[in-house]
């Protein structure tokens, strides 16, 4: 048996709706337009978008920089006895990092 998804709009709740992408004050939010709706959101945002430019993606500074091993098992002692939660294994966020050499300092 096959399973079929129709999209709807989350505007006017037709059908045959596809799904959007925006990105506003550093967020990103998606949505099911129809095609007119589409056409109306480009025809509204075309001026400001002409009038701007394509922003360059920032590398991105979310995970601590090369640790050794022993450091980041350090890290995440420190972190879980200080009330943050994380994973056991993979990276470790920089807000954790940046908190960690704080208290360190």
């Amino acid at each position: 048996m096959a399973t079929k998804t129709v999209l709807v709009s989350d505007l006017s709740g037709e059908p045959d709706a596809e799904t959007v992408t925006i990105g506003w004050k550093s967020a990103w939010y998606e949505t099911e337009l129809t095609a007119s709706e589409r056409a109306e959101l480009d025809e509204m945002l075309a001026p400001y978008i002409a009038a701007g430019r394509k922003a360059q993606s920032k590398p991105s500074n979310r995970f601590v920089p090369d640790t050794t091993v022993e450091e980041r098992e350090e890290i995440r002692a420190w972190a879980r006895e200080n009330g943050y939660e994380l994973a056991d294994y993979g990276k470790i966020p920089n807000s954790i990092y940046r908190a960690y050499q704080a208290a360190r300092a």
